[in-house]
């Protein structure tokens, strides 16, 4: 019988962590970040055991364990609290005191002390993880119809419908010579924009790429519909999939949506099992074996609200780790076993992030082109496991297998990874077509004086970025980055000395190499996070080869001795600029002052035309400047939908067009863009606000028309 956890934890990584051990061992696993929709989820829903961290948004650890003790069915439900900051003996217990907590742990968390807590807790009804695949792989053979919504058949349509824009192309070939992840990382290499269709019999999916990342995925295969992800994953039940599917209907609104108003998930959940989807479409291609595929460079990705996220190495990993079994392994490797597994020479490809956990990061530290895959078998790990990471190594580029054993074998650079630099959002270039363009504007000529001018919405106060304050200052950071590096000599910029030998001028390079790989901001970030990062590893990589050949470091040592300079970069500067020009804009539109506001968000988009927030917001500050003006308010959402195309992640741009179409009076539109607002940032306060102000209006609406009949 299998046992349901509720893991109550706001950082994201933390609950990845303890879902994948959890749901590795067998247990079914729901996740909240917040104390309201914990306290939903285990209303709703047959809970036996909770993992409840103290320090979540909206009410806190100790005041969710007061409400559920104060619950019939909680009374007696097992709960282990955990902490980042309430440490210490009195803490724990406190919790155990008054909140009849099973345990207190303080985090970092080991994952074995949690297994071991609930081996005691459940004994022989410890969950089987052989029971637990047994019944996901139940749920796939199920016919789809019962779980795909409208939006599910639209998508196998579309698949159909674009799979002839690659008709003619030139790049094809099949899956039986070139893997999946050999393809994932021939486009990386290659920074490739465009889309790939790869069919089996009458399976057919495309995937979308952008600078060489797999950001998006559409597939004319039902089973794979969000409905189905969801049951399969517990997060709702087939009754509530069944009643969300024909309230769909009904309504015409996003299976999401109609789910979030039933109480049956909360929007971070939401956004998971979309991005689940995503991954549950990707990842099946690693186990086709053969199949054609046909790559068109002019096929763009459409705007998404939910993404791919992750290198692809990490992404090559993931699928090889989940669809690959050791039969196919050993095919593909055994003729390597007596070649030297060797660390690729060039640190753009060998520092890729793979996503790997302590253990394996251990391991491949080790692969130091000193051993043959052979003799790497017998080190101790699992073979298995032995063989997909150097299966993944291999089709990532990030080894080769080689005769001879590396020359530098022994003096590879320090293997502990740094801090991850904070992701920033995806961005698409505009491809608005003049006939849409008229067409919007006949939609809002005469709506506005129709409507006598419609009071502007109120914003709370006035819109704040969502961003952390990591994602928030990482285009400053690197920009400020590059500057400092510009001023420096190359010797500084490796933090060596004029003296430094060849081999510490080698160790200071890889060092630095891996620190700032590009890679580590992932396909979610936007052109200029992503050229400034590439700026700065450039800027490394170019200190290392003048410093590291001994006549071209003589000729540098001269012109400094001349006093040459390096000057920074005019694009640099531009991004600084832009960034403080815009922080006062945001300033001006706290104060009201729309006019202000728009000349400020006006000359940061000058300065960066290619910042899809800044285009939000001078959208926005057009609308408010004079909602009355049609001209004002068409260009407004010019600027909005610019900012939706340059980048498809910022909430804003849709809540900004949510209220331009309330005022209007475009209800229906106006949903819709505060639906996409959500699926972008769980956490866009004033959309969840609007929807449930809809779905209230709905419900009387509903009701009165009853009561008339």
């Amino acid at each position: 019988m299998s046992k349901t956890i509720l893991v109550v934890e706001d950082d994201k990584s933390v609950q990845k962590v303890l879902q994948d051990v959890l749901e590795e061992e067998g247990f079914d696993v729901l996740s909240e970040k917040d104390g309201d929709w914990a306290l939903r989820s285990f209303e709703s829903r047959s809970i036996d055991f909770v993992i409840l961290d103290i320090l979540i948004p909206v009410m806190n650890g100790f005041q969710v364990a007061e409400k559920i003790r104060k619950l019939p069915k909680g009374k007696n439900v097992p709960i282990l609290m955990i902490s980042g900051i309430y440490r210490g003996v009195n803490h724990r217990e406190e919790a155990i005191r008054r909140y009849g907590a099973v345990e207190y742990l303080d985090k970092p968390l080991n994952p074995e002390d949690i297994l071991e807590i609930l081996r005691e807790q459940f004994g022989q009804q410890y969950p089987s993880a052989v029971a637990a695949r047994a019944e996901r792989e139940a749920i796939d053979k199920k016919s789809p119809e019962p779980y795909a919504s409208p939006e599910s058949h639209l998508e196998t349509e579309e698949v159909e419908e674009r799979s002839r824009d690659f008709a003619s192309v030139a790049r094809k070939g099949n899956l039986s010579e070139t893997s999946f992840a050999e393809l994932l990382s021939e486009f990386y290499r290659e920074k490739a924009n465009g889309a790939l269709l790869l069919r089996r019999n009458k399976l057919k999916k495309i995937v979308y790429f952008k600078n060489g990342y797999p950001t998006f995925i559409k597939s004319n295969l039902l089973n794979e519909c969000l409905g189905k992800v969801m049951v399969k994953e517990k997060m709702i039940t087939e009754g509530e999939c069944e009643e969300s599917i024909q309230m769909m209907k009904e309504s015409k609104r996003q299976q999401g949506t109609v789910l979030i108003e039933m109480g049956c998930i909360s929007p971070h959940n939401l956004q998971y099992a979309l991005e689940t989807q995503l991954q549950v479409k990707l990842f099946d291609i690693f186990a086709w074996e053969d199949g054609d595929y046909q790559y068109n460079p002019k096929t763009s990705a459409p705007p998404t609200t939910v993404s791919l996220d992750g290198s692809a190495a990490a992404l090559i990993y993931e699928g090889v780790r989940r669809k690959y079994g050791i039969k196919r392994l050993r095919m593909e490797l055994d003729e390597f076993l007596d070649k030297y597994v060797v660390p690729h020479p060039d640190p753009l490809f060998r520092f890729q992030d793979m996503d790997l956990d302590d253990d394996e990061e251990k391991f491949v530290s080790r692969l130091d082109g000193s051993m043959t895959l052979r003799q790497i078998l017998d080190l101790g790990m699992s073979r298995e496991k032995v063989y997909k990471i150097i299966y993944s190594l291999r089709c990532a580029a990030m080894i080769t297998m080689e005769d001879e054993p590396s020359e530098d074998a022994h003096s590879k650079p320090p293997s502990t990874p740094p801090p991850p630099l904070p992701p920033r959002k995806k961005r698409k270039k505009k491809s608005t077509a003049k006939g849409k363009k008229e067409d919007e504007q006949v939609l809002v000529k005469g709506r506005l004086t129709q409507r006598g001018g419609i009071p502007v919405p109120s914003l709370l106060d006035s819109p704040q970025k969502n961003l952390s304050p990591e994602e928030s200052s990482t285009r400053e950071q690197l920009a400020r980055e590059v500057m400092e590096l510009k001023k420096k000599d190359y010797f500084e910029v490796l933090g060596v000395s004029k003296s430094a030998s060849t081999e510490e001028i080698k160790k200071a390079y890889f060092s630095l190499a891996k620190q700032f790989h590009p890679d580590r901001l992932y396909s979610d970030a936007s052109a200029e996070v992503r050229n400034l990062a590439e700026e700065l590893f450039g800027l490394i990589s170019e200190a290392s080869e003048v410093l590291g050949d001994e006549q071209r470091r003589e000729r540098y040592l001269d012109e400094l001795s001349s006093g040459a300079k390096r000057h920074v970069s005019s694009e640099v500067s531009k991004i600084l600029t832009a960034e403080g020009v815009f922080q006062k804009g945001e300033v001006a539109l706290r104060k009201r002052d729309y006019d202000k506001a728009r000349r400020l968000f006006g000359e940061a988009v000058k300065l960066c035309p290619d910042e899809g927030e800044f285009h939000a917001f001078l959208g926005w500050a057009l609308f408010q400047s004079d909602p009355k003006d049609e001209d004002l308010v068409s260009e407004a959402r010019d600027e909005l939908n610019q900012a939706i195309s340059l980048n498809p992640k910022v909430d804003k741009a849709y809540l900004f067009l949510g209220y331009i179409y309330k005022a209007m009076n475009y209800k229906e539109m106006a949903e819709h863009e505060f639906e996409k607002a959500i699926q972008c940032n769980p956490d866009c306060t004033e959309a969840l606000r609007e929807l449930r102000l809809i779905s209230m209006r709905r419900k009387k609406k509903k009701k009165g028309g009853f009561l008339k009949r």
